[in-house]
């Protein structure tokens, strides 16, 4: 099935130039780029992308505050990427959430290696690249976050005739 899902290259994406790198990757495993921008995310923005009443209940209030700090540290590129089965393959194209335990050949695997045990220990946020929606759920939620429907956009490319005709 196609679906929709979001991404991010947080800050430090952006800051160690690895978008359009991340980016190609994308493409090369026939993901669809339909929308994307650059923002400087603030406070009250973030807040309605990492939802208090999602991020507390499940990982505390500490992690929502570094959460939220981490992703107004810098511009982000917001992305929809579309694809059969898109959620799952982008998450596993980006690798575990705690970089030292993304495996070789994931995005997190291949451009960050820090353990949460590490960054708690510093007081410092995990920079792990990117955020990928979980599921088709969060990008149904996420996505309008990001993106008006105008801005989304539809398309054929090289991929559409191999996948869907």
């Amino acid at each position: 099935m196609i679906e929709r899902t979001l991404v991010l290259l947080k800050p430090d994406a952006v800051q160690r130039c690895f978008c359009g790198e991340i980016i190609t990757r994308f493409e090369r495993a026939g993901m669809k780029l339909i929308g994307m921008k650059m923002v400087w995310v603030d406070k009250d923005f973030a807040k309605k992308h990492y939802r208090e009443e999602d991020i507390v209940p499940r990982r505390g209030e500490k992690v929502w505050s570094v959460l939220l700090e981490g992703i107004t540290q810098g511009p982000v590129i917001a992305m929809v990427l579309e694809g059969v089965g898109a959620c799952g393959v982008v998450r596993k194209m980006v690798g575990s959430t705690e970089p030292k335990e993304a495996l070789p050949g994931t995005i997190r695997g291949d451009y960050a290696h820090v353990s949460f045990a590490y960054a708690d220990s510093k007081e410092i946020i995990l920079k792990n690249l990117i955020h990928a929606s979980a599921d088709k759920s969060d990008a149904a939620i996420e996505v309008p976050v990001w993106f008006s429907d105008d801005e989304l956009h539809s398309f054929k490319t090289v991929h559409d005739a191999h996948i869907l005709e």
